[in-house]
């Protein structure tokens, strides 16, 4: 291969690199990624709220079978002090009777209304269960409806990608080890530009201009040479003519 095909080449490479540059940069800007992390951060919060929720629909449950032990016992009590009432002919122990009677008819009652209050906390708990359950579903379907357009419109750009880093091996493949070698330090160390074009008396990679002594020397030489000012491959006019 020629010199000057070389220089073609690294233009080729150039060109793919720069292509791969601005696809990659699509895909890190694709606004699904920045969905599906916002999506994934309330998630995570709904997530806390979820466990504290349930937290709630347990002490409450709780709660309330310790009401209802009471309250089974409460009345075991009452017919226990009913039955020994109803045998009672002793007026002192009557009196008694009747006294623990209306203590634990007063205890009942207050079971009962603590009984209403957590049963009513405990559907307001479920209410919000419910609500929180939805949300997440909500969440999880937003999720995925996220994904899938990522997967549909990164994957094509992924794909364009593979196929360009597929020809810029073919390409690189046809170089001298040394040139290649020359290129991909280039390429690794100027932001992704390892080959650059002399145009007219700019490089196009640093656009720095060249003094009137550099460009003669450079179009005095082969199709490729070196930027004086970045050091980057600079391919000549030559190459293009």
């Amino acid at each position: 291969m020629s010199e000057q095909q070389y220089a073609e080449v690294l233009v080729a490479l150039s060109d793919i690199d720069l292509g791969i540059l601005r696809l990659q940069k699509q895909v890190d800007e694709l606004p699904h990624k920045q969905q599906i992390m916002d999506v994934r951060q309330r998630s995570r919060e709904l997530e806390v709220k979820a466990q504290q929720v349930q937290k709630m629909a347990h002490d409450a449950a709780r709660t309330l079978k310790l009401l209802s032990d009471e309250t089974e016992l409460n009345e075991t009590q009452i017919s226990h002090v009913q039955a020994t009432l109803d045998k009672s002919s002793e007026y002192r122990e009557t009196a008694a009777l009747v006294a623990e009677m209306e203590m634990l008819a007063h205890r009942k009652a207050k079971l009962e209304e603590d009984s209403l209050s957590q049963m009513e906390k405990q559907e307001k708990v479920a209410t919000v269960e419910a609500q929180v359950a939805r949300a997440v579903e909500k969440l999880n379907r937003e999720e995925q409806a996220y994904t899938e357009a990522y997967r549909k419109v990164g994957g094509k750009l992924k794909q364009d990608i593979a196929d360009l880093e597929h020809a810029r091996e073919a390409l690189t493949a046809t170089l001298p080890a040394a040139m290649a070698e020359r290129y991909a330090r280039a390429l690794k160390t100027k932001a992704g530009i390892g080959a650059a074009r002399l145009m007219g008396n700019q490089c196009s990679g640093c656009h720095g201009t060249l003094s009137e002594g550099q460009l003669a020397k450079l179009q005095e030489g082969p199709p490729v040479g070196e930027c004086p000012n970045c050091n980057r491959l600079l391919v000549t006019a030559a190459c293009e003519a």
